[in-house]
């Protein structure tokens, strides 16, 4: 078989598996957590095809999700601490890591203080099982990289101090411990390393001073370096050490496969979809005669006072992940630049419209400028074109994609709660056109993406209308709705979630509010149920799951999912 036709055969296989695994239904995070032993191996086709022999049930899939967890808390919880350096060796560990941090680049505080640390523990219990746990590893290693680690624990004493010792920051250490943070080696270096962060909850990344480690020896002294290995294991197992630390709370059973299989059942309380009671911010100012009277400064000076804004943020903050016209600021602010004043106004109006006809938390729309300037585009060049800033104040917690990892299957219910409550109140919302319904909130045209590429279209005076501009537009599917209120883009980068504590002091996940509206208008009721999970590939089957029955309380849109998804197969959207 050519080498073209082997990977996509082996890419089928990996596919396979974990379709294999979302459609047993195992509680969380079993699934999420065998997703894992395929997707960090060191060949996942060898890991597609070990947990494919070994998950006939779903009790042996927990089994093995079990004897996963217990392979990596040999690790992260269970390991043996690898022989401390003495006094000597640990000031040349220092010098050869250039007496900063070297995994953040920064140098240490009297509050957290540089200290030489293992790079990892020594997994002892991997021999102790090995009947039950070598056959796992070997289809998650090969066999060089696991015989390796065997010699390795076997023999602690074959490495040196210098090899499994790196001076970092205290809470470096810590982050790394907890799976928070990991290298990835730069092919084909041996010494250089994409420092990454590794977030499944509201938990902030490390502070670091860029995103290259060097661990080399900085002393030039000939002093030996930290074995790659140990950092490319470290790096594979980050996210199960924290998916597993999470577990210990929501499914003990997976945290002591010696327990019969049993995970923790709760039933979670009632939280509705309130404003935050937060700490205090600008933004509470923001609101006085003060800043009314900043409103009425020129739109040039305003504009010019948000882009310098903009670049203090990204100083203060970095530019935000995944978001490159979106910019956290100082004071609890957030700032939408660039894009069409179309899109913005929409966004603005949406913004409004939802804080004065529900309980939604949503962010404040606090102002919106747009000017056509001349400015340097992403090549180089001189341009000319409208420069867009939408100011708006600042949710709490972190998106639902980010931490959905974290939450139990029970807690994921009330989350649907909530959500089916968001879109009840949604719909209550009155239309602003009542000739031409389908249009977006200040009743122009809908802009969608998946819509010829953002192109305005409408305002439409019915589905019928609306319908010619999709896919199979004469299908049944795509007539009789009504037309409602949508934010059309309910995708879980959309929906906050944050931890709060329960009446018997018990931490809970609860949706804390809603962003990105600009694509928000008025359009056929099925729209927010299919456009939930038009990338519905890239969320686990819980997920769609619980997306699916927040909608199936409202209506039955078995017949316009169906039609949807072929749109999708046949290109709608690309």
């Amino acid at each position: 078989m050519e080498p073209a036709q082997q990977a996509l055969s082996d890419k089928r296989v990996v596919n396979a598996a974990l379709f294999e695994l979302e459609e047993l239904s195992l509680p969380h995070p079993a699934v999420a957590l065998l997703r894992l032993f395929i997707l960090e191996a060191v060949d996942k086709y060898t890991a597609a095809e070990y947990v494919r022999s070994k998950i006939f049930s779903a009790e042996e899939a927990y089994q093995l999700a079990s004897d996963w967890a217990y392979v990596v808390e040999a690790v992260s919880r269970n390991g043996t601490t690898p022989q401390p350096p003495d006094v000597a060796v640990s000031r040349c560990i220092s010098q050869r890591d250039g007496q900063v941090c070297c995994v953040s680049g920064l140098r240490g505080t009297f509050w957290d203080p540089l200290i030489v640390s293992p790079v990892l523990a020594i997994p002892v219990d991997w021999i102790r099982q090995q009947d039950r746990v070598l056959p796992m590893l070997t289809a998650f290693f090969g066999a060089p990289y696991l015989n390796w680690w065997l010699d390795y624990i076997n023999e602690p004493n074959s490495m040196t101090p210098e090899q499994n010792h790196w001076l970092v920051r205290r809470s470096v250490a810590q982050a790394l411990r907890s799976g928070r943070v990991k290298l990835d080696r730069a092919q084909p270096s041996m010494t250089e390393f994409m420092v990454d962060s590794v977030i499944i909850d509201t938990k902030k990344p490390i502070q670091m001073k860029g995103f290259l480690a060097l661990l080399g020896d900085h002393s030039r002294a000939g002093i030996r370096k930290v074995d790659p290995r140990l950092i490319g294991t470290h790096a594979r197992f980050s996210k199960s050490i924290q998916i597993i630390n999470l577990a210990r709370e929501t499914a003990p059973g997976l945290s002591n496969p010696l327990l019969p299989l049993h995970y923790v059942s709760h039933t979670p309380t009632q939280v509705p979809l309130k404003p935050w009671p937060g700490r205090f911010q600008l933004t509470s100012i923001l609101t006085t005669p003060l800043f009314r009277m900043w409103l009425l400064f020129p739109r040039r000076l305003r504009r010019l006072a948000y882009e310098g804004l903009r670049q203090l943020g990204a100083y203060l903050y970095g530019v935000t992940a995944g978001h490159a016209s979106v910019q956290k600021l100082p004071f609890g602010l957030f700032l939408k630049y660039g894009g069409t004043f179309e899109w913005a106004e929409n966004e603005f109006n949406a913004l409004r419209t939802v804080r004065r006809h529900t309980t939604l938390t949503v962010p404040k729309a606090l102002d919106l400028v747009s000017e056509v300037v001349n400015y340097t585009n992403d090549w180089g060049y001189p341009d000319r074109g409208p420069k867009t800033y939408l100011l708006m104040t600042e949710l709490p917690g972190a998106p639902l994609s980010q931490c959905i990892n974290a939450i139990s299957d029970d807690n994921y219910q009330l989350l649907a709660r909530q959500l089916q409550d968001a879109v009840s109140q949604l719909r209550q919302i009155p239309s602003v056109n009542p000739a031409l319904p389908i249009c977006n909130t200040l009743g122009a045209a809908c802009r969608e993406p998946r819509i010829r590429d953002w192109a305005p279209l409408g305002p439409f005076a019915d589905e019928a209308a609306f319908s010619q501009n999709l896919r199979f537009p004469d299908d049944p599917a795509r007539r009789g709705h009504r037309i409602v209120f949508t934010h059309a883009d309910l995708n879980p980068r959309n929906i906050m979630v944050d931890q709060r504590k329960t009446p018997d002091g018990r931490l809970e996940w609860a949706v804390v509010g809603i962003i990105d509206w600009e694509t928000a208008g008025y359009y056929p009721e099925y729209w927010d149920c299919t456009k939930s999970l038009f990338e519905g590939f890239r969320w686990p089957k819980r997920h769609n799951d619980v997306m699916k029955s927040v909608f199936a309380a409202m209506g039955d849109y078995t017949a316009e999912m169906d039609v949807e998804r072929r749109a999708w197969e046949s290109g709608d959207g690309v």
